[in-house]
């Protein structure tokens, strides 16, 4: 837990959770009573024009609440369902500090999907992800400058983070936490 005397305007907490996974999906789906096709069933989503299954939307902001809830009490949180998050990615939140008064801190909440695409080394592709084999990567990505890299053990990853969510949220915390 976070102690309100540790947050001031600007600070900002960052969470990872992830990868997801058709199972999280799939139970999320059971839970919840929404089994739509584009959320559990590969060979329907395609037919939908979205080259594979993405995960509910409530879902992926219910990992916002998650980690707001890591911090303090849940006051209030809006957020808009702008991107889609498919298995294999992480969920990437950012909160940032825009208000204290009394008790009652104030964040932006960024959710955002990491999607992994491949894997170069020495300039040849040593491994590639469902991203890549379905195609999930387009044209606007590359125009937006979504596709981002990183080094990890095996060679150079080749991702894209796109915002999946952005929205605000109002948390009490107590001095203690």
């Amino acid at each position: 837990m976070v102690k309100l005397s540790e947050l001031e305007v600007g600070k900002t907490l960052g969470y990872v959770y992830g990868p997801v996974s058709r199972e999280g999906i799939k139970k999320y789906a059971s839970a919840s009573g929404d089994n739509n096709g584009i959320h559990i069933n590969d060979d329907f989503a395609v037919q939908m024009r979205l080259k594979g299954v993405i995960a509910h939307g409530l879902y992926s902001f219910g990992m916002v609440a998650r980690a707001l809830g890591e911090i303090g009490d849940l006051v209030k949180i809006s957020g808009q369902m702008r991107g889609m998050v498919r298995p294999g990615d992480d969920w990437i939140i950012t909160l940032t500090v825009k208000s204290i008064v009394g008790d009652l801190v104030e964040f932006e909440t960024l959710e955002q999907s990491k999607t992994p695409i491949r894997i170069e080394k020495d300039g040849k592709i040593v491994k590639t992800f469902e991203a890549h084999d379905r195609e999930w990567i387009t044209e606007k990505d590359i125009a937006q400058d979504l596709i981002k890299t990183e080094e990890v053990a095996e060679g150079t990853l080749f991702y894209r983070l796109r915002t999946a969510i952005p929205g605000t949220a109002t948390l009490r915390l107590k001095n203690g936490h």
